[in-house]
């Protein structure tokens, strides 16, 4: 007699249950597992988020996982005195966004401001933060 069959009627019917959960579950983390993985994410920022640095950024550059929708694409700039004029935002094939920066930047703590959709169309939004240091 086999081992399955051994445990009875009711034994089958909690495998059964127990196979049928552990399915389902399967089923459900890799149907929203992909969902919460589409939307794209940032890789790397120029300058680095969360960074002190001496000498002044020429541009700004955020690269994400997803190619940038040119459509709704935008970085801002926000300085100790407010917002700072940038050129215009370009998408680049590296999957990033760019703008340049019309002159040095003083000492003080700044906030980059980034907003893109990805392949999923959802416009997302997020920044990131950087400290200027009087050159040594």
């Amino acid at each position: 007699m086999s081992r399955f069959w051994s445990y009875g009627l009711e034994g089958a019917e909690k495998m059964t249950h127990r196979l049928l959960t552990l399915v389902i579950s399967g089923v459900v983390v890799i149907v929203f597992g992909s969902a919460v993985g589409a939307h794209l994410r940032v890789q790397e920022t120029t300058p680095k988020a969360d960074s002190t640095i001496s000498d002044s950024p020429r541009h700004l550059q955020v690269w994400f996982t997803q190619s940038p929708d040119p459509a709704v694409s935008l970085l801002s700039l926000e300085g100790p005195t407010g917002d700072i004029s940038l050129s215009e935002t370009m998408v680049k094939d590296d999957k990033s966004l760019m703008a340049t920066l019309p002159m040095a930047l003083s000492s003080g703590s700044y906030i980059v401001r980034w907003r893109t959709a990805g392949n999923d169309g959802h416009t997302q939004r997020g920044e990131f933060s950087f400290t200027m240091t009087a050159a040594n």
